[in-house]
């Protein structure tokens, strides 16, 4: 089956029989991409993971009127690839083994959602990727804190439309008192408020000194730590 009609049946089903096939049709291409970026010492799972999502958004976005084949449409995405090995290298805080594991199961995370259309749960993602249950709450519980952790120095990067996050910033709001949660709506865009990360113009939104936003922000971020 030729890949514009892999397309536009899995755009009609979400079968992931569908993406399956198309994955192995794209493979070489994907894979000579992952292959050039792992100079930059970027573990090969993590690149896997990240061009397995380039392939997916390329499958939506992609239009065959335009006269160009769904490869080449791929091909000029995945050089994303070079922007985020750069950004990934120039981190250093991701010990390999961890790395490799958390983009391993970012990718089926990703795949389930995909062919269930909503979050998996613990127990089909530890029968997807064979690990034990305590191994899927470890990994969910590292990338929270690290989700947290990047939130909190720049709030601009964290998606708050991810459902997991979602749940979770739900739940925190109502243990922060009235002060914290105007700052904690700015930080993330909660509740109408627009989303800010400098201490001065928290400071301005919200009517406090400088000193008093710091103050909250740490505790907030306490706080987020005991949902880990």
């Amino acid at each position: 089956m030729r890949d514009e009609e892999l397309i536009k049946q899995w755009k009609m089903t979400r079968s992931p029989v569908a993406l399956e096939e198309l994955r192995r049709s794209c493979r070489p291409v994907m894979q000579s991409q992952v292959n050039k970026y792992r100079a930059n010492m970027v573990p090969q799972a993590v690149l896997e993971a990240k061009a397995d999502q380039i392939l997916v958004e390329s499958m939506k976005s992609y239009q065959p009127g335009r006269g160009t084949s769904f490869k080449t449409h791929l091909f000029t995405n995945l050089r994303r690839l070079n922007r985020f090995s750069t950004a990934r290298s120039n981190i250093g805080t991701i010990p390999e083994a961890r790395a490799q594991k958390l983009g391993i199961y970012q990718r089926v995370y990703e795949e389930l959602s995909e062919t269930k259309r909503r979050p998996p749960t613990e127990i089909e993602l530890a029968d997807e990727l064979n690990w034990p249950i305590s191994e899927i709450r470890n990994i969910q519980r590292s990338s929270r804190k690290d989700i947290i952790t990047s939130s909190l120095k720049s709030p601009a990067r964290m998606d708050t439309t991810d459902a997991r996050m979602a749940r979770l910033m739900n739940d925190i709001w109502y243990e922060l008192s009235f002060d914290e949660q105007k700052v904690f709506a700015h930080l993330m865009g909660m509740q109408g408020k627009r989303k800010l990360s400098k201490g001065g113009d928290i400071a301005r939104a919200t009517g406090f000194s400088q000193a008093k936003v710091s103050q909250l922000r740490k505790s907030i971020g306490r706080k987020m730590e005991r949902h880990l």
